[in-house]
């Protein structure tokens, strides 16, 4: 903002006088003569010019520091490319294409996977949930056969009853990073995830957005499996809980297999707002946004419908233990003795 100055000509009376209406007077800004009742004008336009010239040549400034920063990336690119071609052809080696897929160690995936989540929390879901689909058909029944087989290979680890956690009894079983939500800490995978899993589940989301933002970087940065075993005889359930908003990412999946189930979904315990969503068998939900940070997720016994169902949970995990949630920054430490879901 420019700063007016004033200038003040004649006596102090404020009469003008005969010598007055012949005086001229310098112009403090561009030095040039004028005649003090235009003085201030002429100030003023000087002064509006001096600003608009200024902030012609920081703009031109910034613009040209761009282009050189650019030209000097293009440059160091184009001696690098020179360098490795001249590299292949003395040792006469077929050029190595260099990946411009992200992959889970390298590319920031929380952030993206939180801008996603946000931008689909703004879309009008049909579920009336924000951040809430459901993929009917995710899987064949091959597919799902598969992946049974992996889950019921008792070899690796057998089922545990799942009670203690306070979500309610059923079985279950984990694969990927520990994530200790009493030390808060995500710890080094024990067992890592089944081929299958890669396979069959993030190998189609890293293909397929499935018109949802984040979901192919959530394909790639996944590290977390777990799968529950759900019989009605046995009287299982899963209590309305909220997953943990710190140590995992901003999306979460879910794989219905065996048999089709209710999800109830409630915004605020206190007022009972409810909404109760179909699983059915082969369906992939995804969670995000509104839907993974204020809605309440369980199911009841009696909502088992076909008496039996098993599902597989993905997540992204270590955001806790990350620089500013960025994927790349975390550094996982080995877990300690007694501690793991076996």
């Amino acid at each position: 903002m420019r700063q007016t100055t004033l200038f003040f000509a004649g006596g102090g009376d404020g009469k003008k006088t005969k010598q007055n209406k012949n005086k001229y007077e310098k112009c403090p800004v561009c030095g040039t003569m004028h005649h003090v009742v235009r003085l201030q004008e002429h100030v003023n336009e000087c002064l509006d010019e001096r600003a608009k010239r200024e902030e012609k040549e920081e703009k031109e400034e910034r613009e040209h520091s761009v282009i050189t920063d650019a030209e000097k990336t293009e440059t160091l690119a184009s001696k690098n490319y020179r360098k490795r071609k001249a590299f292949e052809e003395k040792e006469e080696m077929p050029s190595i294409p260099i990946p411009t897929i992200p992959t889970a160690k390298n590319n920031d995936a929380f952030l993206k996977i939180k801008r996603g989540s946000i931008e689909m929390s703004k879309i009008s879901s049909p579920s009336h949930i924000s951040g809430h689909k459901v993929i009917e058909n995710f899987i064949t029944e091959e597919e799902e056969t598969e992946l049974l087989r992996a889950v019921y290979d008792m070899s690796e680890q057998t089922w545990n009853d799942r009670n203690a956690s306070g979500n309610g009894r059923h079985n279950g079983k984990s694969w990927g990073v520990n994530a200790d939500r009493a030390r808060r800490k995500v710890f080094k995978a024990k067992r890592e995830m089944p081929e299958a899993f890669q396979r069959i589940v993030l190998e189609k989301l890293r293909a397929n957005e499935y018109g949802y933002k984040g979901l192919r970087e959530f394909g790639f940065a996944c590290n977390e499996c777990n799968a529950i075993e759900y019989v009605r005889e046995k009287g299982h359930e899963l209590r309305p809980h909220v997953d943990d908003r710190i140590l995992s990412s901003d999306i979460i999946i879910n794989l219905s297999m065996v048999g089709t189930c209710i999800m109830r979904y409630r915004m605020n315990k206190n007022q009972g707002i409810e909404i109760a969503k179909k699983l059915p068998r082969f369906s992939l939900q995804i969670q995000g946004g509104r839907c993974r940070f204020e809605w309440e997720h369980g199911i009841r016994n009696e909502d088992l419908i076909d008496g039996k169902r098993v599902s597989l949970t993905f997540r992204c995990s270590g955001r806790g233990n990350g620089k500013d949630g960025m994927y790349k920054d975390v550094v996982f430490e080995d877990p300690p003795r007694g501690n793991g879901k076996d």
